[in-house]
This record gives C-alpha cells, structure tokens and sequence, in this order.
C-alpha cells in the first residue's frame, strides 16, 4: 500500500468514528477518564465529609454558646453561638453544593468543572479559618485535604479537556 491508500483509510476511520458518535445530531460527550471519576469521588468524600463537619461544629455552636451565656450573659453566649453557627452554616452549604457537583462531574457537565473549583477554593479558605478558632483540626485537615486535591484534579490538563476547558 502507497501512503495515499493509508491516508485515505485513516480518514474512513475516522469519519466512522465520527458518525458512530453522533446521536440526534448531535456529538456525543468523550469518554469520562479515570481522573475525572477519581476527581467525582474525591467530591463525594468531601460532601460527606464537609456535611459531617457542619453537624458536629453546629453541636459545638450550642455548648459555647451556653457556656458563654452563663459566664458573660446573653450578649456574649449569642455572639459566640452564633459565630460558631456561621462556620456550621459555610460547612453544610458546602457540603450540600459538593453533592450536586458530584453527580455533574460524573456526568462531564461544563458548569460543574467552575462550581467545583470554586466550592474547593471557598472550602480551603473556611478551613484554613477554622484551623485558627476551632477544636476538630483533624476533620479540618482532612476537609482541606481533599479541597487541595480537587484543585489538583480540576487543574490536570487531561480533566480540563474533558470538560472542555
């Protein structure tokens, strides 16, 4: 065979590949690779983890709250309470988003590769804070832990193609 032959199978080839992957006019997605499932499954454990950590520090924001209540009045008891509660708060919408970009990334939807990066991003810095004012450190560094590692995941050259980025 000359090289025309070849070059002339390589493209039948390739528009076979092309047209199988057509469906209701349209492309298809590319296959999911492995660092996006791995990146999906990070996002999984860190919901969890993040909605965990919202409970526990809501926990917390009632006994200081009541302590400080009963050591410096009202004022002082809500103003603690409710500081803890903020962090609570960050925690649980965190972890609620992270679920809904899970099933995103698995499903290599363009909007979840943003929402992804910026969940991480807000979640490593409230972690960080946390470090500094809260009892936990270790869910802190475990919860930081996996936010680093998203950033990692979503800045690979072969997860930004796959979501087009």
């Amino acid at each position: 065979m000359d090289s025309r032959s070849i070059n002339s199978i390589n493209i039948a080839q390739q528009c076979k590949i092309l047209f199988k992957s057509l469906e209701n006019g349209k492309l298809t997605k590319m296959n999911r690779p492995q660092s996006v499932t791995i990146l999906a499954i990070l996002q999984l454990l860190s919901a969890i983890f993040s909605l965990f950590d919202g409970l526990v520090i809501l926990f917390f924001a009632g006994i200081f709250g009541g302590i400080g209540g009963a050591l410096g009045g009202a004022k002082v008891g809500t103003v603690i309470g409710g500081a803890i509660a903020l962090f609570a708060a960050i925690s649980l919408i965190i972890g609620i988003a992270s679920l809904i970009l899970t099933w995103g990334l698995y499903q290599l939807k363009s909007w979840a590769w943003m929402g992804t990066l910026i969940v991480h991003a807000i979640a490593a810095l409230a972690q960080l804070a946390k470090l500094f004012g809260t009892a936990g450190a270790g869910a802190n560094f475990l919860i930081l832990g996996f936010a680093v590692g998203c950033i990692y995941y979503l800045l690979r050259p072969d997860v930004k193609q796959a979501f087009a980025i």
